[in-house]
């Protein structure tokens, strides 16, 4: 099994932009649990993701630092999709508009 201290360190060690998606998805699964028995229990001492080959262990100060970290990843994982899928557009003259 192998140990991190932080999800950056994990989210680095994946080999593609992909693998980098997932883990982020499993970052974002583990703080959300933090964030619900952070909600019911009113503070929050930790979070951890342990899914057989992985674990991870971090510490919040409390449930609004929990969301805070949960929008930066969701916005880390749509810069990685967007390397992935590419942002295609093309670009038209005003005539070809139809109006």
């Amino acid at each position: 099994m192998v140990e991190f201290d932080s999800a950056d360190i994990y989210i680095e060690s994946a080999k593609t932009l992909k693998d980098k998606v997932k883990k982020i998805d499993a970052v974002i699964a583990g703080l959300l649990t933090a964030a619900t028995t952070s909600a019911a229990n009113a503070h929050i001492t930790s979070y951890a993701i342990d899914n057989g080959q992985t674990k991870i262990n971090a510490q919040y100060a409390g449930t609004q630092a929990v969301f805070a970290s949960i929008k930066a990843f969701e916005e880390l994982r749509e810069y990685y999709k967007q390397k992935i899928n590419g942002r295609v557009f093309r670009m038209m003259d005003s005539k070809n508009f139809k109006r």
